[in-house]
């Protein structure tokens, strides 16, 4: 048998890269795998970034990985826009359903009075909480 050793790099690295590449492709083979990635920027008059979010869909629903809104923003409707964007976005994509995640400091009622629901949550990290949402589009 071939000697196999474990090496834990810091960063991300080709390797990485491989590997996800190679999940990717087993997913695919598997069922009907397609992720469209996509980003919502939101932006001044002088185009300084103030907010956006990132997110892809993959198997009919929308999986945001960030949203950010400058805090002098909010409270404006910025961000019930910023996530009615993402939504559009997803429905044209052919989603049905968004996926999101925050902890206790972050913006979870937000999230609630928008149609998100806590489907699940972890004790994460040390003395705090990670909730996970979902929301029909």
């Amino acid at each position: 048998m071939t000697e196999l050793t474990f090496s834990v790099i810091d960063g991300q690295t080709d390797g990485l890269y491989e590997l996800d590449q190679r999940l990717v492709a087993f997913n695919r083979e598997r069922s009907a795998w397609n992720s469209r990635y996509f980003t919502v920027e939101l932006r001044d008059a002088d185009r300084r970034l103030r907010g956006g979010a990132g997110a892809r869909v993959n198997l009919g629903t929308v999986e945001v990985s960030t949203i950010w809104l400058d805090e002098d923003l909010r409270g404006a409707g910025w961000g019930r826009r910023l996530v009615e964007a993402v939504a559009e976005r997803g429905r044209r994509l052919e989603a049905g359903k968004i996926l999101l995640d925050t902890y206790d400091f972050q913006a979870r009622a937000f999230y609630e009075a928008l149609g998100f629901s806590v489907f699940g949550t972890l004790d994460y990290p040390s003395g705090h909480r990670r909730f996970y949402l979902s929301r029909d589009i």
